[in-house]
């Protein structure tokens, strides 16, 4: 009976936080690597990649843990708190992060997800923002540069210039750390991410899980920091709400098709310790901490349905 693992998006601290839970669920014996299917989705694919390649948990956390402190120390030459290839001040990237999230709140709520024409809207967005130099931001994922393609991973990202969505497998020649860079690239804040001669960014533009993309298995974990009812219960949180009533669909359209779907989102103790900013890199050793401790309480629940 096949099995998939989705990753969602979530900042440097969704990196982190999702790290940790698959290390604290490994320890118990609940192993996510075992999936059938991998994907991810901005934060999920740098995860995701490293459990597809068959990383073992103690290197998976070491690795994160080291790409995040590569993160903040990039931030912090720019003058900004966020991640690698950020560029210009706080205030300046306050004000682009208001702006991605303004785009995204226009967008429709729908089953359907944000639609091409802003997911376009936010392609142009992030091709006129000055967010730091390409190279600088894609080199941060070079730990995965030369791994060969994991043939059950897939990792989503946006079409700049058009709006399309895509899913990178590999068969189409993408290296895996473009792939994953793209799929982190977050319009405004950090630059698109150009593969196979075109610019992507990230592909939680189109949905903040896309656990869609897992039909055909029997068994679906969705691995989220977005979308749940407990993310969405912020007031006047448009752009939640857009991913809550997005995964809903997802979900439906899985058990419509006869899966069994488990949502697991940070926990009270997690939620605490991330807050509301994804993008303190500051805070991923916390986060990982965090993820792990749930992880180990979370195995006894979690086993009957993953193994």
């Amino acid at each position: 009976m096949p099995k998939a693992l989705v990753l969602s998006g979530g900042g440097p601290l969704g990196v982190a936080w999702q790290a940790g839970l698959a290390v604290g669920l490994a320890r118990s014996g609940v192993q996510l690597a075992e999936a059938d299917l991998i994907v991810g989705t901005s934060a999920g694919s740098v995860v995701g990649a490293q459990l597809a390649l068959g990383k073992e948990m103690g290197q998976l956390l070491a690795q994160v843990e080291h790409f995040w402190a590569g993160q903040e120390r990039s931030a912090g030459d720019s003058g900004a708190a966020g991640g690698a290839g950020t560029a210009g001040s706080s205030a300046a990237i306050a004000e682009r992060m208001q702006t991605l999230l303004s785009l995204m709140a226009d967008a429709t709520t729908s089953g359907e997800g944000i639609p091409a024409e802003t997911r376009a809207a936010l392609g142009r967005f992030a091709l006129q923002a000055d967010a730091g130099p390409e190279a600088r931001f894609a080199g941060a994922f070079a730990f995965l540069a030369g791994e060969a393609w994991p043939a059950r991973f897939r990792c989503t990202a946006v079409d700049a210039e058009s709006g399309s969505f895509v899913v990178w497998d590999g068969r189409a020649g993408e290296s895996l750390d473009r792939a994953v860079a793209s799929s982190c690239a977050v319009p405004g804040i950090f630059p698109p991410v150009t593969v196979r001669g075109r610019p992507y960014i990230d592909g939680g533009m189109r949905s903040g899980t896309n656990a869609d993309l897992a039909q055909g298995n029997d068994r679906v974990l969705i691995v989220t920091l977005v979308g749940t009812a407990e993310a969405a219960a912020g007031p006047q949180n448009p752009v939640e709400e857009r991913f809550r009533v997005r995964l809903e669909a997802e979900q439906a359209a899985l058990t419509g098709a006869g899966a069994r779907v488990r949502v697991v989102g940070p926990d009270e103790k997690a939620t605490a310790v991330m807050g509301l900013n994804m993008m303190d890199a500051s805070l991923g050793p916390a986060a990982a901490e965090a993820g792990t401790m749930q992880g180990e309480t979370l195995a006894a629940e979690l086993a009957g349905f993953w193994d």
